[in-house]
């Protein structure tokens, strides 16, 4: 019977990926979701395969919890999902992403090292590459990590250090991936698609950032699951040499739709989704700090070397999931009702940390 560890298993992408997972495998799977149930954990996300998961609330940066997990359980599969994702909480409180971001990374690693497991994929984001120059069409695996926000930052420091264990212990089979922007069913109302939905439903307008040009690269969460499972399961050659000099040669794949889509066009979709006029509903407010203009990845390598490709279309999978949150009112309700309102107004944001209920300070 194999047995699946996943991290963040309570947040948007690893709730989809624990759903998928008992879809895919044996009825005699073992599924150990663990997830600390943060500002981004949601427990409700996995009620429809709770009887099937064994659940447990740890945290990944905590070393000791980890590795009694890991000698508990035995798991055959590693999948680390967990991390602090939004920009918008990392600009005011940094510190949170630092510890599950890179600390975390690093006890995730050393925990399938002291417990051997058959393979360990650490998941990242587009992210850590920066912000992709005009004259460049997109990002590779060969690309530097160039972060420039303090969440995209973390990351990078957590795939430097997963870097580091893939060529320093040879014997860990541990890959990694970086994903375009995912949009999908259970992803928390505090980004661009459910919170435009979720304003939208309660007569509220979608707020832009800026002008709203920003250009990001779509995947549907359930293709980048799939990816993800992809690289989990492939038979791989052991990490070169040359990878020192040619990270191209690590186990590591990225994952896009080649979909770029600007945040205004996003916007303009969801409120034409739900029947009502651009104009009259979406607001432009003052830009994030530090904002990332656009960034785009190249899945050839995944697609050449695994033969993955996404099978989503963009167009129905954003209809779909307009229509997911219409239906599942009910779900974002209560996590507004627990965790207050999600969007930032950088208008009206002081100086200063998130509050005990993860708001934001405002004037």
């Amino acid at each position: 019977m194999p047995v699946y560890l996943v991290t963040g298993a309570a947040g948007f992408i690893g709730a989809n990926y624990v759903q998928h997972l008992l879809e895919w495998e044996s009825p005699d799977v073992e599924v150990i979701a663990v997830d600390y149930l943060g500002f981004a954990g949601n427990q409700a996300n996995l009620d429809l395969v709770s009887d099937r998961v064994v659940f447990e609330n740890a945290d990944i940066a905590d070393l000791d919890a980890m590795e009694e997990i890991y000698r508990r359980y035995r798991p055959d599969f590693v999948v680390n999902f967990a991390a602090e994702s939004h920009n918008d909480r990392a600009i005011l409180g940094p510190s949170a992403f630092m510890r599950s971001n890179a600390l975390g990374a690093q006890v995730m690693a050393e925990c399938s090292r002291l417990v051997p497991v058959r393979s360990h994929v650490h998941v990242s984001t587009i992210e850590v590459y920066g912000e992709l120059a005009p004259w460049e069409k997109w990002f590779t695996e060969r690309s530097p990590l160039n972060a420039k926000t303090p969440y995209s930052a973390a990351k990078a420091a957590g795939d430097q250090i997963v870097r580091a264990y893939m060529q320093t212990y040879p014997e860990l089979n541990i890959r990694m991936t970086h994903c375009a922007n995912n949009y999908g069913p259970y992803q928390l109302p505090e980004k661009l698609i459910p919170l435009a939905v979720t304003n939208l439903l309660r007569g509220r307008k979608v707020p832009v950032y800026g002008d709203g040009l920003q250009s990001r690269d779509w995947l549907h969460v359930a293709d980048h699951c799939a990816a993800v499972h992809r690289v989990l399961h492939a038979e791989l050659e052991p990490v070169p040499v040359r990878a020192a000099t040619e990270p191209e040669l690590l186990p590591i794949f990225d994952v896009s739709a080649r979909h770029e889509v600007t945040n205004l066009d996003i916007a303009d979709r969801v409120v034409t989704a739900l029947g009502l006029d651009p104009a009259e509903w979406i607001e432009h407010i003052p830009d994030r700090p530090n904002h990332d203009r656009r960034y785009l990845i190249d899945p050839k390598k995944i697609e050449t070397q695994l033969g993955w490709r996404p099978v989503h279309d963009f167009d129905a999978g954003l209809a779909e999931t307009v229509t997911w949150y219409v239906e599942h009112r009910s779900w974002w309700e209560r996590i507004l009702e627990e965790k207050g309102e999600l969007g930032f107004d950088w208008g009206a944001v002081a100086p200063g940390p998130l509050n005990a209920g993860g708001r934001v300070t405002t004037t």
